[in-house]
């Protein structure tokens, strides 16, 4: 008896491969391939000795090349100091080779804060000072000058205070061609100081100024350049005159203010003659004077009640609209 079955198949089974291992062939070397790379082999030294060339050529322009050399000085803003100074010594300052190899005239080898810091130690009455290099071999000098030299003194040391109140080493401002531009405001509680410290703001060294300035030209008379005070802390100020007696101002109080007042009491109750007995005048009270007698016997202070100059000025302008 027949049965019907599925036939089975036998399995597909693998080939066996065998992969023979054999030696590569040596690559042929094409003459034409090597020519290729000898060509671009001499290209890049070509190109590099170019650029060593070009690179050698600008350090030769930059710094040895005399087209860059600074050759022309101007000065600009100067009135006391002399051009001729400053363009010498700024020649002096430019002399001679960093290292022994660099010139120190070449135009991107020069260094404008040094000559400025330099320029303003050596030259005190120089305020501001701005140094310019203009391309190829051309220097600026961009000065502003001071009216006066500010000296603070206190415990035997001198400094040199500029605009914002700031010390400063002051051996070259003390010298004797300077000596006619130095204000000396001494401090009598000889509180220490050091340099790169602020003694004052920036108004109490204008009103120094303005009033060494300004005195002489409203009353006739000079302050001598040598003020005092008895700390740095009080707004005040004392300095002599020319006629022996001294003079005490408040910093706060304007100048114009103090002149005035003192200019009444000069017209009203002290002439020329009365003030050879005098030893001092107060003015640190707004629109009011206090003086006082040499005579120690008969030390008396009479206070002087004086209008204030802005109610005149306001006075003025009314009645002046009153008659349009």
């Amino acid at each position: 008896m027949w049965f019907p079955f599925k036939r089975i198949r036998p399995k597909h089974r693998r080939k066996r491969t065998f992969h023979f291992l054999r030696k590569a062939l040596p690559e042929r070397r094409d003459s034409r391939t090597l020519k290729k790379k000898q060509n671009g082999n001499g290209r890049s030294g070509a190109l590099l000795f170019l650029w060593i060339v070009f690179c050698g050529t600008l350090f030769y322009l930059f710094f040895f090349s005399s087209f860059i050399l600074i050759e022309k000085i101007e000065t600009l803003g100067t009135n006391v100091i002399s051009e001729t100074a400053l363009q010498g010594f700024v020649t002096d300052q430019l002399a001679g080779k960093y290292w022994g190899i660099f010139p120190k005239r070449a135009y991107f080898v020069v260094r404008p804060h040094i000559l400025e810091e330099r320029l303003r130690t050596t030259y005190p009455l120089l305020a501001t000072i701005s140094v310019q290099c203009l391309f190829p071999n051309k220097l600026r000098l961009l000065v502003t000058e001071r009216k006066k030299i500010i000296i603070w003194h206190s415990l035997d040391s001198s400094y040199l205070v500029d605009e914002d109140g700031i010390t400063h080493e002051s051996t070259q401002a003390v010298s004797l061609e300077n000596e006619a531009f130095v204000i000396t405001v001494t401090d009598t509680s000889d509180k220490p100081v050091t340099i790169g410290e602020k003694v004052f703001d920036a108004k109490y060294g204008a009103f120094v100024i303005g009033m060494n300035e300004l005195f002489p030209e409203r009353l006739g008379l000079t302050l001598e350049p040598k003020y005092t005070i008895v700390s740095r802390f009080a707004e005040e100020l004392r300095a002599k005159t020319d006629e022996g007696w001294e003079v005490y101002f408040d910093t706060d109080i304007p100048i114009e203010t103090s002149l005035h007042t003192l200019k009444l009491l000069f017209e009203k109750q002290l002439p020329r003659e009365k003030r050879s007995k005098l030893a001092y005048i107060d003015l640190r009270a707004e629109n009011r004077a206090y003086y006082a007698f040499r005579d120690g016997t008969n030390m008396e202070i009479i206070p002087v009640a004086v209008p204030d100059t802005r109610v005149q000025n306001d006075n003025k302008d009314t009645s002046e609209k009153k008659k349009k």
